[in-house]
């Protein structure tokens, strides 16, 4: 698992650096106000601080908390998940994670992306706090038990941790799909008449799928869970960066 999610970053890194196209023209799609980075500054730092807040409500499951729940209260669609427990697989989602990170900065490699360098920091600064300040805040408001909390093969102390509660949704998904979908859809505006697009989107897409599926092997997540995170991390890196357009107000 791990050996397949290194080889996916290879080929996305790659895909994205060769098909870059030499360009001499400065191009410029975005034109920041101070009014939309208040608001979106404002709404990351008040999603943030919310759930740190709540945060501190939150107790971890109990030992009896465990007895008591119920594979046969857990959807159908979420089941597989309830089987799985791979250590790799986990480690694996987790570097990719860290990956993902740098995929904006493969825009550097060429001029208008390096010429749009404090816009698009700005724009993927932005569209970051607000996408982990809405998977946090779920997190503590919904309080899904994880897939392996089920599991008999699961030690006891690693239920009985307040992160066993964090289930829903997907904080890896989320932050994976918002990295690569932002680095896809800041390339679409940056080469607009670019013939490469539709293979950054896929590459994109790849990203998050992998994750995805890591998290549900790991035993970490269930499927409704990687589902809404892929949705919302894909939704804020389409957004963020939309609102920041030139002639968007």
């Amino acid at each position: 698992m791990a050996r397949l999610l290194t080889l996916l970053v290879l080929v996305f890194s790659l895909l994205f650096s060769a098909l870059l196209p030499a360009q001499g023209l400065t191009v410029q799609p975005y034109n920041p106000s101070n009014t939309t980075n208040a608001v979106l500054l404002g709404l990351g730092g008040a999603l943030t601080t919310t759930s740190v807040l709540l945060d501190r409500r939150v107790s971890p499951l109990t030992e009896d908390d465990v007895a008591i729940l119920e594979i046969d209260r857990v959807p159908k669609i979420d089941r597989f998940s309830l089987r799985q427990l791979s250590l790799n697989a986990d480690e694996g989602t987790d570097k990719l994670l860290l990956a993902s990170f740098a995929s904006p900065f493969f825009l550097l490699l060429d001029r208008p992306g390096r010429d749009n360098f404090d816009r698009m920091a700005l724009i993927v600064f932005e569209g970051a706090m607000i996408n982990s300040g809405l998977i946090n805040l779920t997190k503590v408001l919904v309080r899904r038990p994880r897939p392996y909390t089920y599991n008999v093969d699961a030690p006891l102390d690693t239920k009985l941790r307040k992160s066993s509660r964090y289930s829903f949704f997907s904080g890896h998904s989320a932050t994976t799909a918002y990295f690569a979908f932002t680095a896809a859809k800041l390339y679409n505006d940056l080469y607009p008449n670019s013939n490469a697009r539709p293979y950054i989107w896929l590459g994109a897409a790849l990203l998050p799928t992998a994750v995805s599926y890591g998290r549900m092997r790991a035993g970490r997540h269930f499927f409704t869970d990687v589902l809404v995170g892929t949705a919302i991390g894909t939704i804020v890196a389409l957004t963020v960066p939309s609102l920041h357009k030139t002639g968007a107000e």
